[in-house]
């Protein structure tokens, strides 16, 4: 049996503001529920993808793995330790190794003032790692494996098109040696034939340092291609999860059927869209009760209005969280 790496149990994150309250004398905090409720696994050497539209909290949930955000409630297991139970400043910093994260933009995630060679040296340094010899000696050794070359490690990032900057961007993120990489929308800010480059790069470097990933991103070709489990996300909860075969093949949850209808077929002759989603995406401040799809859902019923599903297992390793799950499944 494979070896949980990461447990996420009913993680919520809501960002409190403030509103005037209705008869405009003072006002009253509320709250956006940008993760409400998320919960999974992620087993070593796997790569575990998160999918959804723009805004339903799968960047935010990436982030709270990686320490960048506090959640409000829950718990984010690394190793089976709370990664946000008091640590002393040793255990902290062992955290921050074990743990990294490869931006979305690789035009604002690298430092304009920094050349190549500081910008993945630079987690070594703040981490002391090595002798000033040994940091170079691994930037060299990982400029290399990332496909750039020796002579290019005093140039600085404008120098460099999108797909190498991105390159730095994995190979700072492999610096210390992690366990576990969070890949923000690694490929979305590239071109279609970068983001194999950069995919088949990634999945070389999982192999070689044995490495565990968090894929996020809103492109199911994308996900299909590098991920062997998938979770889907909508409105800060996950609607299903299953391996990337499963999900493709017998998709359960109406949403999932809808994005998967959603992906663009190269046939002009095809036009039909029939899973199509109308409407918009309710707002995180105040959710709709029960299934927070109903609103979207053309099979939605009366409990689903009033009641929230549980995340059932109904396949062999295949979850999803739909009152109607098994008569979906039986058409």
């Amino acid at each position: 049996m494979s070896k949980i790496l990461l447990d996420v149990k009913d993680l919520k994150l809501h960002y409190p503001f403030r509103v005037k309250n209705a008869k405009g004398l003072g006002s009253e905090t509320r709250f956006v529920k940008a993760v409400d409720g998320v919960s999974f696994q992620v087993e070593e050497g796997e790569t575990f993808g998160i999918v959804g539209e723009s805004g339903c909290g799968k960047s935010t949930t990436g982030k709270v793995v990686v320490r960048l955000l506090h959640p409000t409630e829950g718990e984010v297991l690394f190793d089976g330790k709370d990664i946000f139970a008091a640590h002393s400043r040793k255990e902290d910093l062992e955290l921050c190794q074990k743990i990294q994260i490869i931006f979305q933009d690789p035009y604002s995630s690298l430092d304009p003032r920094f050349t190549v060679e500081r910008c993945i040296a630079e987690p070594m340094v703040v981490h002391r790692y090595g002798s000033a010899k040994e940091r170079r000696d691994r930037v060299l050794q990982l400029m290399q494996d990332v496909g750039l070359r020796p002579d290019q490690a005093t140039r600085y990032p404008h120098e460099f098109s999108g797909g190498q900057r991105q390159r730095i961007g994995v190979a700072r993120s492999l610096a210390l040696n992690p366990r576990l990489v969070v890949c923000d929308e690694p490929v979305s800010a590239l071109d279609v034939s970068i983001q194999a480059q950069i995919l088949n790069l990634m999945q070389e470097l999982q192999k070689k340092y044995n490495l565990t990933y968090i894929f996020i991103s809103h492109n199911l070709s994308v996900v299909k291609h590098i991920c062997d489990r998938i979770a889907v996300m909508y409105l800060g909860n996950i609607v299903e999860i299953a391996s990337k075969h499963e999900l493709f093949d017998f998709p359960i949850h109406p949403y999932t059927n809808a994005l998967l209808e959603a992906i663009p077929i190269p046939d002009p002759k095809i036009k039909s869209m029939s899973g199509m989603l109308e409407g918009d995406v309710p707002s995180p401040v105040n959710p709709p009760s029960g299934c927070c799809f109903h609103t979207r859902c053309k099979h939605a019923c009366d409990r689903c209005r009033q009641e929230k599903p549980v995340m059932q297992e109904l396949r062999p390793g295949h979850f999803a969280a739909c009152h109607l799950s098994k008569e979906l499944m039986d058409k």
